[in-house]
């Protein structure tokens, strides 16, 4: 469908920083020459008249890991309330062995009141890839990856999936059907790892570490790879060329949001701050009167991000230095973009890759302007999350 023009409203001044229950992708083409052939080839597997269709997958728990994970989940649901994507399913991953944490059903559940979405959950398996791979364990383990396999199966278009957490659901699902991942993937995106680690043995990035087999299974899938590497070291948190990391502050945001979906990260907050308001159903949450005490405290916080470029990208828009957003193709200067290039090695969890524009599908995060892209991300960001009512 054609692009939503109230997109492009002129974004209100913030300071400049470096930083799924039923009640529960055309590339950056034209930009530069190396990548037409990208956009033509995709193009010819998704209409750009048609909304992409795009998976969420995500370790998305209560109590939370991190809180970036719902910023996420709220950012697909804006672009799917303004038919910038069509949200197919939220994929949220087995909760790790000893975190006494759930999948947060109750936030897809949130987000669908919100905005009128009906959005299924999945729940993806406690078995590591490698364990799964050699003893072909219990069932129910491939519950929610057997599920994946058939929306994608029935899906009338290519599908884009964005995975943050493990990788393991997906690489399951290739493994199983290689087929559907080559013909109705517009590909995935791989948030995870680092792009430069400074020495060989530098440790892992997190989402890497929660099961590496199938980190690194993400490098043969049989389907267009987008990589976006969280950070170039994993101690440096900070804004790098290939990395896709940035950060701002809460209030720079939450202000100009709906009540309703201010509730909704209060939702995530009201138990890390130990603020007690009884035993809050996520309806009741979503409806209560807002805390000014939470508010002030949910204002204050930090928040660090990964996943928001690649949300864009694969709904077919770009942003410029000034945070407005535009269709793919269609901005001068474009603070991300995505390059093409060739893997050469990933046996230790540290991807080694070169430049190669003649390379297969496979794809690295580059930030083209590192003093504006947290600013424009925080921008952009904030512009797409008050559309939801």
């Amino acid at each position: 469908m054609p692009f939503n023009e109230s997109l492009l409203a002129a974004p209100n001044a913030v300071s400049r920083r470096d930083f799924v229950t039923a009640a529960g992708s055309i590339l950056l083409g034209g930009l530069r020459s190396e990548h037409r052939e990208q956009t033509e080839e995709r193009a010819k597997k998704s209409s750009p008249t048609q909304r992409p269709l795009l998976v969420v997958a995500t370790d998305l728990y209560r109590p939370h890991d991190d809180p970036d994970d719902h910023w996420d989940l709220a950012t697909a649901y804006a672009l799917a309330h303004q038919n910038l994507v069509e949200l197919l399913a939220v994929f949220i991953d087995y909760p790790r062995p000893g975190s006494f944490k759930d999948p947060d059903i109750d936030a897809v559940a949130q987000l669908n009141y919100l905005t009128g979405l009906p959005v299924p959950v999945l729940v993806g398996s406690g078995q590591s890839f490698k364990e799964w791979r050699e003893n072909q364990g219990d069932g129910r383990a491939l519950w929610g990856v057997q599920a994946l396999l058939t929306l994608m199966r029935n899906a009338p278009r290519p599908v884009a999936i964005s995975v943050a957490g493990t990788c393991r659901n997906i690489a399951m699902a290739a493994h199983l059907d290689s087929e559907s991942f080559s013909q109705k993937c517009v590909g995935v995106y791989v948030n995870a790892g680092t792009s430069r680690p400074l020495t060989e043995n530098a440790p892992l990035e997190w989402n890497v570490t929660l099961d590496l087999e199938a980190y690194q299974a993400m490098f043969a899938l049989p389907c267009p790879v987008y990589w976006m590497p969280c950070f170039e070291d994993v101690r440096r948190f900070e804004v790098s060329e290939y990395a896709s990391y940035y950060r701002f502050q809460q209030r720079e945001v939450l202000p100009e949001l709906s009540v309703g979906l201010r509730n909704f990260f209060a939702h995530v907050f009201r138990e890390e701050l130990s603020l007690k308001h009884g035993s809050l159903s996520w309806l009741q949450a979503l409806l209560a009167p807002e805390n000014p005490e939470l508010v002030a405290r949910m204002n204050a916080m930090d928040r660090n991000m990964w996943c928001t470029a690649g949300f864009l990208h694969a709904a077919g828009l770009s942003v410029d230095a000034e945070g407005q957003l535009h269709p793919l193709g269609e901005t001068t200067h474009p603070v991300f973009t995505f390059e093409r290039i060739r893997v050469t090695d990933h046996n230790t969890g540290h991807v080694r890759w070169v430049a190669d524009k003649a390379g297969a599908d496979r794809y690295i995060f580059h930030v083209l302007d590192q003093g504006q892209y947290g600013y424009a991300m925080t921008i952009a960001l904030k512009r797409l999350l008050r559309a939801i009512p």
